[in-house]
């Protein structure tokens, strides 16, 4: 490209050269020829006044000096030489016969630029002075000339060529690096970016494909942590499912068939709750999934019920008991997909990684409703470093409780972890009829510091210890 470009300049003033030399080569060549003429001409003149009225009686003629290459020659009427022979020929040439009608005259005459005047008395012409000088002279100068002019048009095309030379490395060099770029982006680097230098337009073009990096980066991450976060909260209720699928596969006698209907009951109900599910996590993904609306409520104490059948199995199978607890209206509505997903994230964790019993309480809080998910292990690391996507602890991959994080900011809500030992998480649920507003934050700040709580309703037990 950069030599594409030095030679279109160089096309460029070649040509305007070309345009512009030929007539100013020309122009000098005339100047220098009527220079000489001139200068001839003022010469003769300066020697017509040496001619006088005793001319005509024979009286000589003090010609003026001139140079060693000009010749001076003083004709008379009968157009013949009264001037010594070194000055001109012996008879009139054609510029002196013209002259000798009483007009100036000049002409090339052989080699030699020849100008001649006419002496005139009483309005008639008496002699012609002539003046000659070698065209050669002439040649020179001009020559000298356009030697003057092809040096500078020399020069010109140098400047020209350092000038191109610049301006193609400017424009090119950004052109170079958005190729690298894109052939860099073409092989998988996708964290390639280009300094914005250049024109105006090649600044914009670096900054659109930035621009348009940055937007592919953030959608192939949008697809990798969709992925991720549906093969994380698939993993558990499909393993659920084929572990009922099983049981019901593997009864005999009498009771095979009522077993059989109500596994698969069950299974067509986890069917619709995945597909729920789905449904959610990809309109959580999705670049407006910030802001994700109302879906449908359920009471607490369905939730608390929901808790107790899906939980109550695979902590017993551990030896561990399950208490969940309400502190507040056992019909208030909370949003489903939100308490259900992020319970399921935090009953999942405290049962791969926490010890002990496992508490779950909800806690009214005015406008919010508090869930804590408790149990008696511990917690090395910080709030910050638990709910960091991609920081795996344990058997776990990073992505469950970020994931949790994210369900409960995109409805209003928020999720901590509020003691380290013995573990607890809380989740700050928005009461359907009042959204969370910009106040909610104190009411979270207050549950998390610790200090005397609101009297609270009287405990009502959903399940006892497992």
């Amino acid at each position: 490209m950069r030599r594409r470009i030095i030679r279109v300049a160089l096309v460029a003033v070649s040509v305007a050269l070309v345009l512009f030399g030929i007539p100013l080569a020309l122009a000098a060549r005339a100047t220098i020829l009527n220079e000489e003429r001139s200068e001839l001409e003022r010469t003769a003149l300066l020697a017509s006044r040496q001619v006088g009225p005793d001319f005509l009686a024979g009286d000589p003629v003090e010609l003026p000096r001139v140079e060693d290459d000009k010749q001076v020659a003083v004709y008379d009427a009968s157009l013949t030489r009264r001037s010594p022979a070194t000055g001109g020929p012996p008879t009139a040439d054609s510029v002196t016969r013209a002259a000798a009608r009483g007009v100036e005259s000049d002409g090339v005459v052989g080699a030699q630029l020849v100008v001649a005047v006419p002496v005139t008395v009483a309005e008639k012409v008496i002699a012609v002075v002539r003046v000659a000088a070698p065209t050669s002279q002439t040649l020179t100068a001009t020559l000298l000339a356009w030697a003057a002019l092809a040096l500078s048009a020399a020069l010109a095309l140098g400047v020209a060529v350092l000038v191109a030379r610049h301006q193609a490395r400017y424009l090119s060099t950004p052109l170079e690096a958005l190729a690298s770029a894109a052939e860099r982006v073409a092989s998988g680097d996708l964290q390639r970016r280009t300094e914005p230098v250049g024109t105006p337009e090649l600044v914009r073009l670096a900054r659109t494909q930035n621009e348009m990096l940055d937007r592919l980066c953030d959608l192939i991450a949008r697809e990798r942590r969709l992925t991720a976060d549906i093969s994380h909260q698939l993993r558990t209720p499909v393993t659920g499912l084929a572990l009922g699928l099983q049981n019901a596969l593997s009864s005999d006698g009498n009771a095979a068939a009522a077993d059989s209907r109500a596994a698969l009951v069950d299974a067509l109900g986890q069917v619709r709750d995945l597909e729920r599910t789905i449904d959610d996590v990809i309109q959580l993904a999705r670049p407006q999934g910030r802001a994700v609306g109302t879906g449908p409520v359920r009471p607490v104490a369905d939730l608390c019920a929901e808790l107790e059948r899906r939980w109550h199995a695979p902590l017993a199978q551990a030896g561990r008991p399950l208490v969940v607890t309400t502190q507040t209206d056992p019909g208030l509505a909370l949003p489903l997909f939100l308490v259900k997903e992020v319970l399921k994230i935090l009953l999942d964790n405290a049962t791969r990684h926490g010890a002990g019993r496992v508490t779950v309480v909800f806690r009214e809080l005015g406008s919010f409703v508090a869930i804590d998910v408790a149990d008696e292990g511990s917690v090395p690391a910080t709030g910050d470093e638990l709910f960091r996507r991609g920081q795996p602890s344990g058997d776990g991959l990073g992505i469950g409780l970020s994931l949790g994080r994210s369900i409960a900011e995109a409805h209003g809500g928020r999720l901590a972890l509020t003691r380290h030992q013995p573990t607890r998480f809380t989740l700050l649920v928005p009461l359907p009829s009042s959204p969370s507003e910009p106040n909610s934050t104190p009411a979270f700040d207050r549950m998390q510091r610790p200090g005397p709580r609101p009297a609270p309703r009287r405990p009502q037990s959903v399940r006892g210890e497992s």
